[in-house]
C-alpha cells in the first residue's frame, strides 16, 4: 500500500470515530465502532511512518492482530521510541478487541481507548515530523 493510501485510510478511520461515531451516535452508542476503527487507524499511521522512513517496503503489510503481545516487537524494524509506541499500540489493540467483541463497557473505558489513540497519534506524528 502506498504512503498516501495509508494516510487516507487513517483519516477515514479517524473521521468515522470523531465525526460520525462521537458526534452523530454519541460516545455511549459507539463502543463497537470506536473499537473497530481505533487500532486499524493507528496501524495505518504507523505503516505510513515506516514507509516514509524506508523501514519497510511498500509491499510489507502490518496486521493489527500482531499487536496482541510483545512478540510484535521482533516483527518490526527499529525506529525512534519503538518500544514505548508499540507497547501503547498493544494496549490499544487489546482495548479495541474488548470494545469490539464484548458486552457494553463503561464510558470511562471508551474514553480510555480514545485518549490512548490520541496519545499514540501524537507520538507517531512527532517522530514523523522529525524525519521531514
Amino acid at each position: 500500500m502506498k504512503i498516501e493510501d495509508h494516510l487516507t485510510s487513517f483519516n477515514e478511520h479517524k473521521e468515522t470515530i470523531f465525526e460520525w461515531a462521537l458526534k452523530v451516535k454519541g460516545l455511549k452508542n459507539s463502543q463497537r465502532i470506536i473499537g473497530l476503527h481505533i487500532s486499524r487507524a493507528i496501524i495505518d499511521l504507523l505503516s505510513a511512518y515506516l514507509h516514509e522512513t524506508n523501514k519497510i517496503n511498500l509491499g510489507f503489510q502490518i496486521n493489527h492482530r500482531w499487536f496482541k503481545s510483545k512478540k510484535v516487537l521482533k516483527k518490526l524494524p527499529d525506529f525512534k521510541d519503538k518500544e514505548k509506541i508499540i507497547n501503547n499500540i498493544i494496549k490499544l489493540e487489546l482495548l479495541s478487541e474488548d470494545l469490539s467483541y464484548s458486552s457494553p463497557k463503561s464510558i470511562e473505558k471508551i474514553k480510555e481507548a480514545i485518549n490512548l489513540f490520541k496519545k499514540i497519534e501524537e507520538e507517531i506524528n512527532k517522530i514523523r515530523n522529525e524525519n521531514k
